[in-house]
């Protein structure tokens, strides 16, 4: 029995670093994307906005952090709401219009 316990308490551990990770990752990885185009990024963006919004209910938590982006072949620095038009999440169904231009 107690060899039993053990593996529970190691197997819970393992899943609660799990979803510490994935929760860490959540809120800090839209500020890690590397520089890319500017319809690439707003692509990830929309995309983005609707799994995090089935998820929990609200915009991502990254949504207004700046990251730099390729227009036109000059970088500048854009966050999610800049290059996507209005957005909308309600009872955790999200969507976006898409912006013909970036806004930044």
């Amino acid at each position: 029995m107690k060899g039993i316990s053990t593996t529970l308490v190691i197997i819970v551990t393992a899943i609660v670093i799990l979803v510490a990770a994935l929760v860490v990752l959540t809120i800090f990885g839209g500020g890690m994307t590397p520089i890319v185009d500017w319809t690439s990024k707003q692509s990830l963006c929309m995309t983005e906005y609707v799994s995090i919004c089935a998820a929990t209910g609200s915009e991502p938590p990254a949504w207004n952090v700046k990251v730099d982006v390729t227009i036109s072949g000059e970088v500048r620095l854009c966050s999610c709401a800049d290059l996507v038009g209005e957005c909308a999440c309600k009872d955790r169904v999200g969507g976006c219009k898409a912006r013909a231009t970036p806004n930044c």
